[in-house]
C-alpha cells in the first residue's frame, strides 16, 4: 500500500483508555487487522444488502448470502462491538455505518471496503517490512511498475479499484459541497 507521509506527519498521539495495560493496547491494535478482514468478508457476502431494513438473525442472513451461520454470527458480533452493525439478542440490524455497505445507498462505500479484501491488497499488506527497509510503497515489491502496473495486470482488481475510487470520490465530493 502507499503510505501517505502527509497523513503520518499530521497524526496526533492518542493515549490509551485509562487503565488499559500495554498488553491491552497492543492486543487492540492487532485486533484491528481482524476487524478489517471481517468487514471486507461481510461486505463481499453482501450481508448489508441482505439485511435490508428489518432486523434479522444471522441464520436468516446466512441462508440469503451463502455464509456459514455460526461464522457470520461471530463476525457480526465483532463488527457490532465496533459500531458497524447492531446486535440485540439474536437479531442483527443496521447502524449508520453498516448502511454505507449497502449497494443501494447513495453514499455507498461497499466497493471501497471490498477493495481492501482482495487477495492483491492482502498480499500487499504483508510487505510492510519491504517499505520499512526500502522506503518504497509495497506494490513495488510485487511489481516494479508499482500499483498501476498491478492493476493493469489483473483487470478484475483494476475494475474494483476504479469502483472504489469512484465510491470514495462521491463521499469526498458530498462532504465538500455540504461545507
Amino acid at each position: 500500500m502507499i503510505m501517505n507521509s502527509d497523513l503520518a506527519a499530521r497524526a496526533r498521539p492518542v493515549q490509551p483508555p485509562a487503565g488499559q495495560t500495554p498488553f491491552g493496547t497492543l492486543n487492540e491494535a492487532l485486533g484491528g487487522l481482524l476487524v478489517g478482514h471481517c468487514l471486507t468478508s461481510v461486505t463481499n457476502f453482501r450481508v448489508a444488502d441482505a439485511l435490508g431494513d428489518t432486523p434479522r438473525t444471522a441464520a436468516e442472513l446466512a441462508a440469503d448470502t451463502g455464509a456459514d451461520p455460526d461464522a457470520l454470527h461471530r463476525m457480526l458480533r465483532l463488527l457490532a462491538a465496533h459500531g458497524v452493525f447492531a446486535c440485540s439478542e439474536d437479531r442483527i440490524s443496521h447502524t449508520p455505518a453498516s448502511q454505507l455497505l449497502r449497494a443501494d445507498h447513495p453514499r455507498s462505500m461497499r466497493d471501497w471496503v471490498a477493495a481492501f479484501g482482495t487477495s492483491s491488497v492482502t498480499e500487499l499488506l504483508g510487505y510492510f517490512d519491504y517499505t520499512l527497509q526500502t522506503g518504497k510503497p509495497t506494490p513495488y515489491k510485487v511489481n516494479p511498475g508499482g500499483l498501476f502496473a498491478l492493476l493493469r495486470a489483473d483487470p478484475a482488481v483494476g475494475q474494483l479499484f476504479n469502483a472504489a475510487m469512484a465510491s470514495k470520490a462521491r463521499l469526498q465530493i458530498a462532504s465538500i459541497t455540504a461545507a
